[in-house]
Parts: structure tokens; C-alpha cells; sequence
């Protein structure tokens, strides 16, 4: 999968007329927002989390956004009784991100984070913290839909690689998969 996805995206840029989507000089803004609750069946498990995705770019040539994000998470989950296990996390990551718009609407986006996270696990007669270390690549494509002159609403699909290290065993484990996120983009200044 993770193959057929680069694949694409690479056709898509490859395919790409010259237009100007937005113009070198530009400066964009923007982010995403994912918020999500859950609940295990049959148990009193249940859990919630948000993510928070702000980013800033510049258009170093038409259509070529070079830029950087932050992604900001919190979530809690509950296992409930018997064991009524409380877990706390939060995390922050930063990275570079590069993305190149087509005269179409359709772009390719990728970016890297790395970070770290605290998870606070509370058993109700004791607590215990885990620290880890991370990073995260995607890689996608997606289309910029115009609402004004200057704001975009932007859908993405892609691919993701996401790796956390405990900082203290050195355990490392990997995660990957689809990804669907959306978010607003601002041109801030712009070139005319």
C-alpha cells in the first residue's frame, strides 16, 4: 500500500501543469484539528483525545510551499472497574513540511516530526510516568478548495510512519497506515 501511495503521488506531481496555484513570495498559514471520543464495548472502558496541528510556509517558487508544523495532543482513557486504571498523555512534535500545489487544486504534501511524549499512569494507589521519545513521517495528497481568495479548505489522504522509543528501556515500536485529516489553510501575504 505504502508503495501504490508514493506511486501516486509522484504521477500526480509529475503530471502537473505550471500554473500558479499561488505565487512565489506567499506566506500561508494554517492547521487541523482532530478531536475524538471512545468507548470499549461490553466493558466501562472509554477514553477521549484531540490533536492540534498549526503550520507556516513560504512559497520559495510558484506553488512550492517550504514550511514547518507543530502537532500538540492530549488524550485520557479510563479502563474502569476491575482495575480502574487512569492514563494520561501529551505530546509535541515540530518538523518540516514541504507541499506543491497543482493549478487544479490537487497538491502532494510531506512532512517530518520528532518530539516527545509523558504518559502518567494512575492506579489509584500509585502512579508511574513513561517518557517517550518520537518521530513521525507522512506523506499524501490532497486538494485546496477555495472558499475565498484567500482561504482553502484542504482534505488530505496519505500514508504514515510513526516510531516511539521508551527513554528508559530503549523499547522502540513503529506504527504505520492511512491517514485522513483536513484543515484550513490562510494566504497570509501575497504576491501579486
Amino acid at each position: 500500500m505504502k508503495k501504490i501511495l508514493i506511486s501516486l503521488c509522484m504521477c500526480v506531481f509529475a503530471s502537473s501543469v505550471q500554473a500558479q496555484f499561488i505565487k512565489q513570495g506567499s506566506i500561508i498559514g494554517g492547521g487541523s484539528f482532530d478531536f475524538h471520543t471512545e468507548k470499549v464495548k461490553d466493558s466501562n472502558s472509554k477514553g477521549s483525545s484531540f490533536n492540534l496541528i498549526p503550520f507556516a510556509g513560504y512559497l520559495v517558487m510558484d506553488n512550492l510551499v517550504v514550511g514547518a508544523n507543530l502537532e500538540y495532543g492530549s488524550s485520557n482513557a479510563e479502563s474502569g472497574s476491575p482495575s480502574n486504571i487512569t492514563i494520561k498523555s501529551n505530546s509535541v512534535m515540530f518538523g518540516p513540511l514541504i507541499r506543491y500545489y497543482m493549478d487544479q487544486g490537487l497538491f502532494v504534501h510531506g512532512q517530518y516530526n520528532f518530539g516527545s511524549s509523558k504518559d502518567t499512569y494512575n492506579f489509584g494507589t500509585g502512579e508511574t510516568t513513561d517518557k517517550y521519545s518520537k518521530s513521525q513521517i507522512r506523506v499524501g495528497v490532497g486538494y485546496a478548495a477555495r472558499i475565498t481568495d484567500t482561504v482553502l479548505f484542504e482534505p488530505i489522504i496519505g500514508y504514515y510512519s510513526h516510531t516511539e522509543k521508551d527513554k528508559s528501556t530503549d523499547n522502540k515500536s513503529t506504527t504505520s497506515g492511512i491517514f485522513i485529516m483536513g484543515g484550513f489553510t490562510i494566504i497570509l501575504k501575497t504576491v501579486q
